[in-house]
């Protein structure tokens, strides 16, 4: 009586250890999403200050390029003002009364008004001559003095630190923004000063003058963020050019810590902790910064933190309670798996002490039943023959030391003289398989192995071998393998059966007939030369190593000349043309020659090379051109034959002539544009040329040719031509230079070669043209 309250007493203890076990063990499972929601929680302040700096970065950049675009404005205004012809007389003549007089200044002024522009950046503009200390603006012509003290009034700087910094020398130098009285308004302007002639420090004759209105620039800051951002902009030299905001002096202190490029930082500024993002523009140098106070990226997280923590509380407790019910729930289910397990060894009148230890020690022994089923399985005749068959074709058994015994043991039998191998390569199965698994793989091989031997009858054994590959030793009376006798009918079978029932595509590589087993390792290297054959034969083939032993090896042909048309081809949007190449070079290869698979790997990679390469120069993705691959090479990997590769250089290259044909017009335009604008700044040059030209944009010299005929209607001699006429005509009127000296400065070599041309367009020499035209100075003319 004692004794089973005693046991009575210790069970129950037990239970109860049992169940507040499964209550922890519930508790401790309820507590692991909070435990990982509160280092995520730990990790949301820093994740949203990321986010910040990168959303800081993105609007920074957005505003940067626009920026940008309206300062390359200022360059294209002030690079087409400093090669104004007028401008250029009046740097190096503006003394001369013969050349200068009041009609000469209304002309330069009805010039500079020409180059007005709407953009609302650009604010005026006007040319500072050092020689007559003048200034000339788009209306009047005035003295430094009265146009600084009662036109154009700075009023942080005097007038002799202005006239300093206009007699300077500056190739593009912006003057932090200032109030300027301006038409009895005064208003914030950014100064940009550039030297004329420009890009000569040797001496300075002029200036050129740029005014920019603040508050275009700043609204240009402020639309791209609605947030309480302040923005700054240093120059190169780290002043500030312009702020947003009234507390400059903090941020400057900062600027030695910020970096090339782009970056961000955090700082304490006036007592408030600061998120600082900057960026760096490489048109000008300009370091864009934006401030932001930590506090606004926080707030709906400060908010977030009271709620949570109530949130937390009230989970905690319904976690105890659903844990509860849990451990209960489940502690029944224990006890019925102990009194199933006693009942099924009848061990019914057995006393359990320790329930989990019981249960172990039965999942114990059931593993190690398992384990002994395993290796019982394990020891079947099939592994055990694949595998001496795979190390038998393979080279790895010693055939000389082979007796019958081991071949009974191994379930393999042999009985004919000649051996062979043949290799079936699995190239397409995914209208069978629903998706690409070890287990449909798997079943594949399981369908091939068992259909080969099926039709061997006996004659040989097909094994796995790889991963898409099966490999079948022969056995066989036949001496020879070649098409047309009794083993190719068998892998005729074997192919259309499983190119007819089971939708897979399989190429067969065969070896030559071999006489005793020694010559299997032989026959076993011959089929995997064969199967190397496979890039230059037609997907599903069978190839016999006898057919490609002597076949003419010959190097691949891609020649640097076909490269460029391809690539020109290509980058014209002439799909039509880039596949005739293409054909033509498949012909070349694969049909009027034969190159070996080694060839055909080397010309692939060549290929794709050239598609990278035409890629970049188009400033294209190349993602977008190869599924989704990551890397070119492994796109092509994945095709087999060589008609597939030229299919998909096609693929590739039409989508690739799509693209530049929808971006064809605009780009013709821009491009027509800039060949026009390097002759025009360049026509005075002799070493101007049509391959000088072609360099500068990056295309053939032909085709540039061609282009701008098509889309100007003249070629691009006759505008160099036309250029330099008008320039020479112009000096020999205006000026007293010399034939020879106007001949060099408007791009000839010599003066012959401008005498000529202008006969040739005029009619009549330089020197009768400056005599009708009522100019004057020497004429050397040369007698032609």
């Amino acid at each position: 009586m004692i004794q089973k309250w005693r046991s009575g007493k210790e069970g129950e203890t037990f239970r109860r250890s049992v169940f507040f076990k499964l209550l922890l063990s519930f508790m401790a499972i309820l507590m692991i999403p909070f435990v990982i929601g509160a280092l995520l929680y730990g990790r949301m302040e820093q994740a949203l200050i990321e986010n910040a700096y990168d959303s800081n970065q993105t609007l920074l950049q957005q505003t940067r390029l626009a920026v940008d675009s309206r300062m390359n404005e200022v360059d294209q205004l002030a690079a087409q003002i400093a090669f104004d012809p007028m401008l250029q007389l009046f740097l190096y003549e503006e003394n001369n009364r013969a050349s200068i007089n009041d009609y000469t200044y209304i002309e330069l002024i009805r010039n500079l008004k020409r180059y007005r522009t709407l953009s609302p950046f650009i604010d005026d503009y006007y040319v500072y001559f050092k020689q007559s200390d003048r200034i000339v603006t788009t209306t009047i012509r005035t003295d430094t003095d009265t146009f600084y003290r009662y036109i154009n009034e700075y009023q942080n700087r005097s007038l002799d630190e202005i006239r300093s910094l206009l007699n300077s020398y500056h190739l593009r130098t912006y003057l932090p923004a200032e109030p300027i009285q301006y038409d009895q308004k005064q208003r914030s302007m950014i100064t940009t000063i550039s030297s004329l002639p420009m890009g000569d420090n040797t001496e300075v004759r002029g200036s050129l003058v740029v005014t920019i209105d603040e508050t275009q620039l700043l609204g240009q800051l402020r639309k791209s963020d609605h947030r309480e951002t302040d923005y700054y902009i240093f120059g190169a030299d780290g002043q500030v050019i312009s702020t947003t905001s009234d507390r400059s002096g903090a941020v400057e202190d900062l600027r030695s810590s910020m970096g090339l490029g782009y970056g961000n930082l955090a700082a304490t500024i006036g007592g408030t902790d600061m998120l600082i993002s900057y960026t760096t523009s490489s048109q000008n140098d300009w370091t864009y910064v934006s401030v932001i106070p930590k506090t606004i990226i926080l707030s709906k997280v400060n908010e977030t933190k009271s709620l949570a923590l109530l949130l937390l509380l009230l989970c905690m407790a319904g976690g105890f309670a659903v844990s509860y019910y849990l451990a209960y729930k489940n502690h029944r289910p224990i006890r019925e798996l102990i009194h199933t397990i006693l009942q099924g060894k009848n061990m019914s009148g057995v006393a359990i002490r320790n329930e989990f230890a019981f249960i172990r020690n039965e999942l114990l022994s059931s593993i190690v039943e398992e384990k002994q089923m395993r290796g019982v399985l394990s020891q079947q005749k099939p592994v055990i023959q694949a595998d001496f068959i795979s190390r038998l074709m393979k080279g790895f058994v010693d055939t000389s030391s082979l007796k019958e015994s081991d071949f009974s043991f191994m379930n393999v039998s042999l009985p004919h003289p000649y051996y062979g191998v043949v290799l079936l390569q699995i190239d397409d199965c995914r209208r069978f398989v629903q998706e690409e698994s070890e287990r449909e793989w798997t079943l594949v091989r399981f369908i091939l192995i068992n259909l080969s031997n099926e039709l061997l009858a006996g004659n040989g054994y097909a094994i796995e071998l790889d991963r898409d590959r099966v490999g079948i030793l022969l056995n066989s009376t036949e001496s020879i393998a070649e098409k047309g006798n009794e083993l190719d009918r068998l892998l005729q079978s074997i192919k259309s059966q499983m190119e007819g029932k089971f939708r897979t595509s399989v190429t067969i590589a065969v070896s030559n007939m071999k006489s005793g087993i020694h010559g299997i390792a032989v026959a076993y290297g011959e089929a995997v030369t064969a199967m190397e054959h496979k890039s230059m034969q037609e997907q599903g083939s069978i190839i016999y190593y006898d057919a490609i032993r002597g076949m003419e090896r010959h190097y691949f042909y891609y020649s640097l000349e076909m490269e460029a048309q391809l690539m020109n081809y290509a980058k014209s949007g002439d799909y039509g043309n880039v596949e005739k190449v293409l054909d033509q070079l498949f012909e070349i290869n694969f049909q009027s020659r034969s190159i070996s698979p080694e060839m055909a790997k080397y010309l692939s990679s060549e290929l794709m090379s050239t598609v990278i390469k035409l890629l970049s120069a188009l400033n294209i993705d190349d993602e977008t051109f190869f599924g989704g691959e990551g890397e070119s090479f492994k796109y092509l990997a994945k095709i087999g034959t060589a008609e597939e590769m030229n299919a998909a250089l096609k693929r590739l290259y039409h989508a690739i002539c799509a693209k530049v044909t929808g971006d064809r017009s605009d780009h013709s335009d821009l491009l027509a544009s800039r060949i026009r604008c390097y002759i025009e700044s360049h026509y005075d040059s002799n070493e101007l040329s049509l391959t000088t030209i072609a360099d500068h944009v990056g295309l053939n010299p032909s085709y540039l040719s061609t282009f701008y005929k098509k889309q100007t209607g003249h070629n691009v001699t006759e505008y160099i031509t036309s250029l330099r006429m008008k320039e020479a005509k112009t000096l020999l009127a205006e000026t007293e230079l010399t034939v020879a000296a106007i001949a060099v400065k408007v791009g000839f070599a010599n003066d012959i070669g401008l005498i000529r041309l202008f006969k040739k367009t005029e009619g009549i020499t330089p020197g009768k043209y400056r005599e009708i035209a009522g100019g004057s100075g020497p004429d050397n003319e040369a007698v032609l």
